[in-house]
């Protein structure tokens, strides 16, 4: 069963929600200001006990366990970049996996490694960018890496890079839907349409990972399957 919520005395911020028995989302900024939503037991996420929004618990639960060491790097609350990148990186995660997985040699030390949400801060100003990463490596090193990056300065568009190239990017359609102040989806078309996102996301990396691939094992252009 599910834990059970947190219960408290605040109007719930989930739209269409009339219950009055929320609490205040736990997150604090780095400039120190708390998030200002609440949310009852139905539409809060526990973290570590702790009651957050669903943007401020991807935020909490998904970075590197030294990523906001002492709470100095916080994103600020209005700051969706995090949040956006991790929740893309979910749904892309799987077939990602899959795709390096199926590269592996045979009898080789070839193995697959995930990373959290992380920040690259700019080496000679900008902003920053928060990425989740996927990488295939031996002992020689990485054979080939791709990565779903929201540029602070750029969002809500989302990023796919193979290395350090950029393959394909787009704004989530469902956060141009509420730009453009247009109703939600029914649900059955929603989930096709964020489907035909993540596919048109991921498929133009397909090509430049294979490509990185057959450098980095001194294999000749297109000997690998497209």
């Amino acid at each position: 069963m599910p834990a059970p919520g947190v219960q408290g005395s605040l109007p719930c911020s989930e739209h269409g929600c009339e219950r009055h028995d929320a609490v205040a989302c736990a997150y604090v900024d780095r400039r120190r200001r708390p998030c200002p939503t609440a949310w009852c037991p139905d539409h809060q996420i526990l973290v570590s006990g702790l009651p957050h929004c669903r943007r401020h618990a991807r935020i909490t639960a998904s970075a590197a366990s030294d990523e906001f060491q002492g709470g100095q790097a916080l994103p600020d609350l209005e700051n969706r970049s995090p949040s956006l990148a991790d929740y893309v990186g979910d749904a892309l995660e799987p077939r990602i996996l899959d795709f390096l997985v199926g590269l592996r040699r045979p009898g080789s030390y070839d193995q697959v490694a995930a990373e959290p949400v992380h920040v690259i801060h700019p080496t000679a100003g900008g902003a920053r960018r928060w990425d989740r990463t996927w990488k295939l490596y031996d002992h020689t090193g990485v054979q080939a890496k791709v990565s779903v990056e929201v540029d602070e300065s750029r969002d809500p568009e989302v990023l796919v890079r193979v290395g350090r190239h950029v393959v394909s990017q787009a704004v989530p359609p469902w956060i141009e839907r509420r730009r453009q102040g247009l109703p939600p989806l029914a649900p059955s078309d929603d989930s096709a349409q964020r489907e035909r996102f993540y596919a048109a996301l991921w498929e133009p990396a397909i090509g430049p990972l294979l490509a990185d691939l057959e450098e980095s094992r001194g294999l000749p252009s297109g000997s690998l399957p497209r």
